[in-house]
């Protein structure tokens, strides 16, 4: 069965675990922000190859814009010209 407390050793209980809460999400602040300096650096170093999938994606991107593009002209030349 499940011993009683009281109010005091109750309240002192959940004190206890937001302080444990707490410290646990200043460690982890804490790692996550020497994580972001240190991607931040090496990003700055070579971004190309920081990051190859953003590369790839905008380098998709302006092809399909310029592909986009020339077949608008082609579209407008066949319109005003035929």
């Amino acid at each position: 069965m499940a011993e009683v407390k009281t109010r005091k050793e109750y309240r002192e209980e959940q004190e206890r675990a937001a302080r444990e809460a707490k410290k646990r999400d200043q460690q982890r602040q804490s790692v996550e922000r020497d994580y972001a300096k240190k991607t931040r650096e090496q990003t700055r170093d070579n971004p190309v190859m920081a990051e190859p999938k953003v590369h790839n994606l905008k380098v998709r991107l302006n092809w399909a814009i310029g592909i986009v593009l020339g077949l608008l002209v082609i579209v407008f030349l066949v319109l005003f010209l035929v």
